[in-house]
């Protein structure tokens, strides 16, 4: 039987892999909160989601895992379509209270050759989580939310940012162009997630693209405050009447 938090959400894997839905819900408890919109609310969402899919579309691997408090993060693969996936767990009493996932097409290398599951995949400098989780929410709230980037010596060394996103370049310089560009046609309004160990922060906000409601999902990888490393994609939100529960994704 799993023990830690994070052990507990690699054993839900496992038995969604299997197709064992009874053995998935063990670890989920009676008051459980969906916010994944394709999927129906509650433990018995789950058992229908896990009994009603095909073994091929059930393959998800674990990429990066870390935890905040009752929180784990993970970044997933998944094995059949290919998407890049980041889902967060909260836990209470033990058992998982609520979920969120976020997901966008797999990509080919991009112009640096990287991708969004390539990396570094274990924290570092735990004793640093909070410093970082405090940096990281500065820089968001005035880079991204603000939209002040007159202060980018604040946030980035040099040239240092190595980028995981589709299509793009390594390098400060044209992260910042392409911030410029994207910024016409999207805004991001408010951080509703921001969680971190170590070197990590995982940050998802509420927005608009081209003025349909938006989630940004990103994880940051911090050295001396500065940010240093960078995962993420923005995921539209589907017509409420697409909803498989009520909850919304943030």
């Amino acid at each position: 039987m799993a023990e830690t938090n994070i052990e507990k959400v690699l054993a839900v894997f496992e038995a969604i892999r299997a197709q064992d839905a009874a053995r998935a819900i063990q670890y989920v408890g009676g008051h459980f909160v969906q916010h994944y919109p394709y999927i129906a609310a509650g433990a018995e969402g789950l058992r229908q989601y896990i009994n009603s899919s095909t073994p091929e579309q059930l393959k998800f691997a674990v990429v990066r895992r870390f935890q905040d408090g009752p929180y784990v993060i993970t970044q997933v693969k998944a094995e059949s379509s290919g998407d890049d996936m980041f889902a967060v767990y909260r836990f209470q009493d033990g058992l998982i209270a609520e979920h969120w996932a976020f997901s966008a097409p797999n990509a080919p290398p991009n112009k640096s050759g990287h991708t969004q599951l390539d990396g570094p995949t274990e924290a570092q400098h735990l004793a640093d989580t909070e410093k970082n989780k405090v940096f990281a929410r500065r820089y968001y709230e005035t880079f991204h939310v603000g939209k002040d980037r007159s202060r980018n010596n604040d946030f980035f060394t040099d040239d240092l940012m190595i980028r995981h996103e589709p299509g793009v370049r390594d390098g400060v310089a044209e992260f910042l162009h392409d911030v410029e560009v994207l910024m016409q046609h999207r805004t991001i309004d408010e951080v509703k997630l921001l969680l971190g160990q170590g070197d990590f922060v995982f940050i998802a906000a509420k927005g608009t693209h081209e003025g349909d409601p938006c989630v940004y999902v990103d994880l940051y990888r911090v050295e001396a405050e500065k940010i240093v490393e960078h995962w993420g994609f923005p995921e539209m939100i589907p017509p409420q009447e697409e909803w498989k529960n009520n909850n919304g994704m943030l």
